[in-house]
């Protein structure tokens, strides 16, 4: 079906009469077989309804009232009016009577048009058509009486008129989901009236929808979601308080029943009867038809393409965006008109209002006036970003060629440069300005702001979270700005380079060859001081510049300008110094002022800090070189000793340890122990003990141990002279050591008991010799015994 409407004519016929070829009631005739799926629907729901009683009563075909009705289902809408014709075709009974119906399945067939407008229309027929073939039907709106303005007209001239239309309105918005509504009245031009006032303030989709059937004799038995009945017939279901699902319009009371007026329902009825009831239609047809959810955004829409009326604030967004995608038919009617009220005075619109209509402009439907627009745009996201709201660096779309001119760059510039130069600019509000210019393509320069760059690089230095590179125009010299900015805060040293090492040591790292000193000390020390691999890092930052003494120096201090260095990274450092690395004395502080100063000291210290002066990694100190000095005497001595040195130098060696400075006699306790314990033949080491009391325990307890063990005279003999003189008064060392000495003499071989004798008599002289031979005799007995039980000596050499 196209934009005419398929006709059907239902009468009683003559037999050969109609398209039944029988007599009776059927449908007489049809504009094509396009209408024959519609008949079943127009016979059940649309065909005039004869009241029984009053054909029983014989009343007069003119006295009835003609019926009138429509339908919307199974894809067809149809149209229908009828009127009583009395008598049978071919007979004398009751009830004959004429349907006509107009039939589509296209709403555009109505050309705009309610239904019910369709009333008393020109192409309505009351005869048989004059064969089987009705003729179709094209409607036009000029051809209609029901206007808009006549509806306004009977709605004020009747008794509450207005507070009707109100419930009507609302009531035909939920009729079939919620309720249906009911006409009672005499008068089927009146409830046309009604009716056509009613749905011409529902959308008109909505109008197609609402099937009616005037009059229905069983409101209940109809599905029509609108019924008229006739006063004659009035029911239970009839009364306006009924409790039957009816909303109830009494046409003889003028009462109807409750009914909450709704939201549209108010907009539109004010309208209608407040204005000119075409534009009111008009506009709610296109708020119906625009595909916005939203009815009071719906309604702004079309109140604004109608009565050119703006939209208020909180809907202007739907309507602009919906220029861009509503439909076609309703853009191509009325988008110019809208564009033009929204581009009038684009200032006064929101921040969102304008991106959507710029995003219109984009589209080419501002022609003329999208620089305006977009120029409008430009001054809400400054507010938004002085005032700290969102704001993107997204670049909007571009403009159609001529839009946009070299005088509008111009002009955002200087909009954004006033913005950015304005006293007092917090730092955030800059940062948030310069992502503007950059959506905007202004040729901002960050670093030619005066105060505002200054102000940029203390906001942005504080955390490089806040850094937006690819948002910001000229991004390198913001940049340098903050670069600039944490080097004056690591010049004023304390705990700024270590703070600004956790913070932005990452960050810095990846610029290294770009930064000054103080930032690449700040990022260095805070790798070292943080890092998991220590190792590793110092491995690979030395191995870079292994090649170069002075790079090497500065890389090291570096390194440990947050953490000082332990002793196997000074080694790694001193190990790995290219010849003619200047002193770094900063970094092996933490060794070197231990060795220089008074207090406990290690060998490995004092093995470093020989490496580091041999290497010239540390300046000249002369506590540090009295210290090594003397440690070298020392260490020298011990080493000769165990290198088993000529008789005649031994006590020179003792001396040389005895003179040695206590702190590092304790340093290398355990070598000089092995020293002594060492020695070929018997010295006494008296002086050693003397100048070192704190030896004589470990001293005692190594040679105790020793002697059960090792058959070496000196040992004895030491033990001996010890026994004898420095212990003499000390009774629990003495006997400590004198089982061990007397261990030592029961199980021996006898040369070298002879050994120690000779060495005892040599060296202690002829009364230590006695005594020495009476501790032999003592014994005798108890070195036999052991000799019996261990013939082969014991295991013992």
């Amino acid at each position: 079906m196209d934009r005419r409407f398929e006709t059907l004519v239902y009468t009683d016929c003559r037999p050969g009469e109609g398209l039944g070829g029988g007599a009776g009631l059927q449908f007489q005739a049809r504009s094509s077989d396009a209408a024959v799926a519609a008949q079943t629907l127009v016979k059940d729901r649309l065909l005039y309804e004869p009241p029984a009683r009053w054909m029983a009563d014989r009343r007069p075909a003119g006295e009835y009232p003609p019926s009138f009705g429509h339908l919307s289902a199974s894809g067809y809408l149809a149209t229908a009016a009828g009127v009583y014709l009395g008598r049978e075709a071919n007979g004398v009974r009751e009830g004959n009577q004429l349907t006509h119906a107009i039939v589509t399945t296209g709403p555009e067939a109505y050309r705009g048009l309610r239904p019910a407008q369709l009333y008393g229309a020109g192409f309505w027929t009351t005869t048989p058509a004059p064969g089987c073939r009705s003729a179709p039907v094209t409607v036009s709106p000029e051809d209609v009486p029901y206007t808009p303005a006549r509806a306004r007209k009977f709605v004020l001239a009747r008794p509450n008129g207005a507070a009707m239309l109100f419930a009507l309105v609302s009531a035909l918005e939920r009729a079939g989901s919620d309720g249906r509504v009911l006409f009672l009245g005499d008068d089927v031009g009146d409830i046309v009236e009604w009716l056509v006032a009613g749905t011409l303030l529902v959308p008109r989709r909505r109008a197609l929808e609402l099937g009616f059937k005037i009059y229905s004799n069983d409101p209940a038995r109809s599905p029509a979601p609108v019924v008229a009945v006739h006063p004659d017939f009035a029911g239970p279901a009839t009364r306006v308080d009924n409790q039957l699902g009816y909303l109830v319009f009494d046409l003889t009371t003028h009462r109807h029943s409750p009914v909450a007026v709704t939201d549209s329902s108010d907009r539109w009825v004010r309208l209608f009867l407040d204005g000119d009831p075409r534009d009111a239609v008009d506009a709610l047809d296109v708020a119906g038809e625009s595909g916005i959810d939203d009815g009071a955004a719906a309604a702004a829409l079309g109140l604004a393409a109608i009565l050119h009326a703006e939209p208020p604030p909180e809907h202007a967004e739907a309507v602009v965006g919906w220029l861009r995608r509503g439909p076609p038919r309703l853009r191509d009617a009325y988008g110019a008109d809208l564009t033009d009220l929204f581009a009038e005075m684009p200032e006064r619109w929101s921040r969102e209002v304008l991106r959507l209509l710029d995003e219109v402009g984009s589209d080419g439907l501002l022609p003329g006036k999208a620089a305006e627009v977009r120029i409008a745009l430009l001054i809400k996201d400054i507010e938004e970003a002085v005032t700290g709201g969102p704001v993107t660096s997204e670049p909007p779309a571009p403009l159609p060629a001529g839009e946009w001119g070299p005088d509008r760059d111009d002009q955002a510039l200087a909009l954004l440069l006033e913005a950015l130069r304005a006293p007092g600019r917090s730092g955030h509000a800059i940062e948030a300005l310069l992502r503007v210019a950059h959506r905007y393509r202004a040729d901002v320069h960050p670093a030619g702001l005066g105060d505002a760059s200054a102000e940029l690089a203390r906001h942005l230095s504080r955390d490089p979270r806040l850094l937006r590179p690819a948002e910001w125009p000229h991004a390198a010299e913001t940049e340098d700005l903050v670069i600039a900015a944490l080097r004056g805060r690591a010049a004023r040293g304390g705990a700024e380079p270590a703070l600004i090492g956790d913070v932005w040591g990452d960050w810095l790292l990846r610029r290294r060859p770009r930064l000054p000193r103080e930032l690449r000390a700040a990022a260095l020390g805070a790798a070292i001081r943080e890092g998991e691999d220590r190792s590793g890092l110092l491995r690979d930052e030395l191995s870079a510049v292994l090649q170069d003494p002075d790079r090497y120096a500065r890389r090291v201090t570096d390194l440990f300008s947050q953490t000082p260095a332990r002793p196997d990274e000074m080694q790694l450092i001193a190990e790995n110094a290219p010849p003619g690395t200047p002193p770094i004395d900063r970094v092996f502080r933490p060794v070197t002022e231990p060795v220089a100063g008074q207090g406990p000291v290690t060998t490995r210290q004092l093995r470093l800090c020989h490496d580091l002066r041999r290497r010239g990694l540390i300046q000249p100190d002369r506590a540090l070189e009295v210290t090594l000095a003397a440690d070298e005497i020392l260490a020298g001595a011990v080493a000769r000793l165990l290198g088993d040195p000529p008789d005649d130098r031994v006590t020179g060696l003792l001396t040389d340890i005895a003179d040695a400075p206590p702190r590092l006699v304790r340093a290398r306790t355990p070598r000089i122990l092995a020293a002594l314990l060492d020695l070929p033949v018997f010295r006494a080491g008296d002086k050693v003990f003397d100048r070192h009391p704190d030896l004589l325990d470990p001293y005692l307890n190594e040679l105790a141990a020793t002697l059960r063990t090792s058959t070496r005279a000196a040992l004895a003999v030491m033990a001996f002279q010890l026994e004898g003189n420095r212990l003499r008064d000390d009774r629990t060392r003495k006997t400590a050591l004198g089982k061990a000495l007397d261990h030592w003499l029961t199980w021996v071989p006898d040369r070298h008991l002879a050994q120690a004798a000779h060495q005892v008599a040599d060296v202690l002289g002829r009364k230590w010799a006695e005594a020495w031979e009476d501790r032999v005799d003592r014994l005798a007995g108890r070195r036999k015994r052991y000799r019996i039980t261990h013939p082969f000596g014991g295991g013992r050499s």
